[in-house]
C-alpha cells in the first residue's frame, strides 16, 4: 500500500508539471531507444556506421529523413548510432563523480570536527578540491585529453578527472546543514554509532539534491563531451563508433555545411532533444523530492468545489447541527 502510494503521488505530482511528465517521457523513450539501437539496431537503423548508400549529398527524403552525406552515408542511421555512446558516456561519467565527489563530501562534512584526524582530512580534500576548481573544467578535461591521446577511453578518464569536484561541494555544503539538526544530535546523544548516524539520518536527507543535480548533470556531461568531440580531440567521424559531436566537426571542416545544411541538423538536434530532456526530467524530481513541493502539487490537484446542496433543502437555508435527542445545539449556533 505505501509503494502504491507513493507511485500515486508521483503520477500526481508529474501530472501537475506538463513540463516534466514531458521530460519524462522524453527521457524514458531516449533510453528506450538506446537499448533497442544496442540489442537489435536492425529494428531502427537501415544503414550501418560506414555503409554507402550510394546517394551522395542528398537532401531529406523518406528513404533518408535526414539525407545523406559526401561520402553517401545515411545521417539517421549514423545519428542514432551514436545515440548507445553519448548516453552512456553522460552516465558513466556523472555516476562516476557522484560516488568518487559524494564519498569525499561525506568524510570531508561529517568528519571534521576541530583537532580530529577527520578535520585533517577535510582540509586535505577541499584544498585538492579548491585546486582542481581553479582550472574551468573543460580546458582540464582537453589538456588531460590532449596528454593521454585521442580517444574515447581518454576523454571520458579527463572529463571525470575534472568532474567529481563539483559533487564534493555540494555534498559537503548539505552533509554541514544536515549533521546540526536536532535529531542528529538526538541520535549522537542516545548513544548511536557514528556510522549508522551517516547512513540513516544524514545520507537519506541528501539524496533529494543529490539525485535532482545528478539527472541535470548528464546533460551537462553530454555537452562537454560534445564540444570535446567537435574539437577533434575525442572521437574520429567517419569512424565504426559514430559521437554526434565529431559528426559536427566533419560536417562543418568538409566546408560543405552552407551548400548542404541538413548535414548538422540531425546530430545538433539529438543532443538538444537530449540535453533538453534531462534538464526537464531534473526539475520534475525536484518537485516530486521536495515534500513541500509535492504536498503543494498534491493539493493543486484537488478539486476545491463546494459541496452540492441537499435536496429539498431552501436557497440560503444552513443546516443546523443537533443533539443526540433532536434538539437544537445551542452552542452551533451563531
Amino acid at each position: 500500500m505505501a509503494i502504491r502510494s507513493s507511485l500515486g503521488t508521483f503520477w500526481r505530482v508529474l501530472r501537475a508539471n506538463p513540463l516534466s511528465f514531458f521530460g519524462f517521457l522524453l527521457v524514458a523513450f531516449i533510453c528506450l531507444v538506446a537499448v533497442v539501437i544496442v540489442v537489435a539496431p536492425h529494428l531502427l537503423v537501415p544503414y550501418g556506421p560506414q555503409q554507402e548508400t550510394g546517394a551522395f549529398s542528398q537532401s531529406p527524403s523518406w528513404k533518408h529523413p535526414f539525407g545523406t552525406d559526401a561520402n553517401s552515408f545515411d545521417i539517421y542511421s549514423n545519428t542514432m548510432l551514436a545515440l548507445p555512446l553519448d548516453l552512456g558516456i553522460g552516465v558513466v561519467i556523472a555516476g562516476a563523480a557522484l560516488l568518487a565527489g559524494g564519498a569525499l563530501g561525506l568524510i570531508a562534512g561529517f568528519y571534521d570536527r576541530p583537532g580530529t584526524v577527520g578535520a585533517a582530512a577535510s582540509v586535505s580534500i577541499m584544498r585538492i578540491t579548491d585546486i582542481f576548481l581553479s582550472f574551468p573544467s573543460l580546458i582540464l578535461a582537453l589538456a588531460i585529453t590532449r596528454a593521454l591521446g585521442v580517444g574515447v577511453l581518454p576523454t571520458v578518464f579527463a572529463i571525470g578527472l575534472t568532474w567529481w569536484p563539483f559533487y564534493v561541494r555540494l555534498v559537503r555544503g548539505e552533509v554541514l546543514a544536515v549533521k546540526h539538526l536536532p535529531y542528529v544530535t538526538a541520535a549522537r546523544a542516545a548513544g548511536v554509532r557514528e556510522g549508522r548516524i551517516l547512513l540513516r539520518h544524514v545520507v537519506r536527507n541528501l539524496l533529494e539534491p543529490i539525485i535532482v543535480y545528478f539527472t541535470l548533470d548528464i546533460g551537462t556531461v553530454l555537452v562537454t563531451y560534445s564540444t570535446i568531440g567537435f574539437i577533434g580531440v575525442a572521437s574520429k567521424y567517419p569512424g565504426p563508433q559514430p559521437e554526434w559531436g565529431a559528426m559536427l566537426a566533419f560536417y562543418q571542416s568538409s566546408g560543405s555545411i552552407n551548400a548542404y545544411p541538413w548535414e548538422v541538423l540531425a546530430p545538433g538536434l539529438a543532443i538538444f532533444v537530449t540535453v533538453l530532456a534531462f534538464s526537464l526530467l531534473g526539475d520534475g524530481l525536484r518537485d516530486i523530492l521536495d515534500p513541500r513541493t509535492r504536498r503543494a502539487f498534491v493539493r493543486g490537484t484537488v478539486s476545491h468545489d463546494p459541496p452540492p446542496e441537499r435536496a429539498g433543502a431552501a436557497p440560503g437555508s444552513e443546516s443546523v447541527p443537533l443533539t443526540a435527542s433532536g434538539a437544537v445545539d445551542a452552542g452551533a449556533v451563531p
